[in-house]
């Protein structure tokens, strides 16, 4: 049966417990478990409606040397896994293979969220080093691919992105996955409906030798919030809900079906309201976000002023977190005031400072055997 995810049972591993517990909540963590790394905001993909157009059109990147230099700045301060992301496509950082095996080869473990068109440039790396990788496509025929994923030069990439996922498929440690992100015309950006192929793309999936097909909903700026989930017609959402529904069959023990934390909430229109009755985000202590513009507090936030506490260029890591504005941006982060969006992350949150009251009391927690570094 497809499943939704669940990110708060990770937070019962040992690893993270023995973190919660170390930490003074009142001051800050003393240094994150997990980072999300944009190495450069360049693009070889223009597809309509992109949530990091802005950032993309900076086209920024850390130097090679100081996306070198950080990475040992990463194992140094204790960061378990770091997920390649962007912003831009970050397999086109040029030393990005550099930067991968380094932390490959010192127990930091890797994610990446890639177009898939570089994969075959770094296959050996990606295949002995990637905990998961996990390729954006939308579509199961080049024909939607192409309206909804185009390339700059004009180039389809689809049949080459396809061939890049099979040939991982063969040599791969870690997980792959195929990421399906509900299209309608509620979009906007002239955006045509990719719904009909939401089975078909999970049998595709299944057939290159992914682990793991994810369909998601559509985010976008709307009603004064940002990320607000994308309110596609009843219509389409009746189709699209058929079409998901069919997935649980192709669910087994060595391909699943993820279906994320909010497309319930997308399918059924109905607003499911996050009461975010908390002053702190604990897991902003836990994850952060680094991007050649800037270190911001979370992914929700990426490019946002008020949340960017400091300049990875210029500043070590060390002197970031450690630092006087990282404590102003938190308590200015307010989430009951602040983040009136639908947040991946609250769940954790809730779970997080229930664990932090249950240790206070001196009850015990369960540990599970799950090990997963990407909280």
């Amino acid at each position: 049966m497809a499943q939704k995810m669940n990110i708060v049972k990770k937070l019962f591993q040992g690893f993270v417990l023995d973190k919660i517990k170390k930490t003074d909540w009142a001051n800050g963590s003393t240094n994150p478990l997990v980072v999300e790394l944009d190495a450069t905001e360049a693009c070889d993909l223009a597809c309509p409606g992109c949530v990091s157009e802005d950032i993309i059109a900076n086209k920024g990147r850390f130097s090679n040397e100081r996306l070198l230099s950080l990475g040992v700045e990463l194992k140094e301060a204790g960061v378990k896994a770091v997920i390649l992301i962007g912003g831009g496509e970050p397999l086109m950082h040029p030393v990005i293979g550099n930067f991968m095996r380094y932390l490959g080869e010192h127990d930091v473990h890797l994610g990446i969220t890639t177009n898939g068109t570089l994969i075959d440039k770094y296959l050996d790396t990606i295949a002995e080093f990637s905990s998961w990788t996990r390729i954006s496509m939308d579509a199961a025929t080049q024909q939607t691919f192409d309206r909804l994923r185009p390339s700059r030069n004009g180039d389809s990439k689809f049949h080459h992105v396809v061939n890049n996922m099979r040939k991982l498929a063969r040599v791969k440690n870690g997980k792959m996955g195929f990421s399906f992100l509900i299209r309608t015309e509620a979009d906007g950006f002239g955006i045509k409906p990719n719904i009909n192929e939401i089975y078909a793309a999970a049998l595709m999936a299944r057939d290159i030798g992914c682990n793991y097909f994810e369909v998601k909903p559509s985010y976008a700026y709307a009603g004064g919030i940002d990320h607000a989930l994308v309110v596609h017609s009843e219509e389409r959402m009746r189709d699209a809900r058929k079409e998901v529904d069919r997935l649980n069959a192709l669910d087994t023990d060595s391909f699943k079906i993820m279906k994320a934390i909010n497309l319930e909430e997308s399918l059924t229109g109905v607003k499911n309201a996050q009461n975010k009755n908390y002053h702190r985000c604990p897991v902003s202590e836990l994850r952060t976000l680094i991007c050649p513009s800037g270190v911001f507090i979370c992914p929700y936030w990426r490019g946002k002023e008020n949340f960017r506490i400091g300049d990875a260029q210029k500043m070590s890591f060390a002197e970031l977190w450690n630092g006087k504005r990282r404590k102003e941006v938190m308590a200015f982060a307010n989430p009951s005031q602040k983040c009136m969006f639908h947040c991946l992350r609250h769940e954790s949150n809730i779970e997080i400072l229930r664990i932090i009251k249950d240790l206070k009391d001196g009850k015990d927690v369960d540990v599970v055997d799950e090990y997963d570094r990407f909280i």
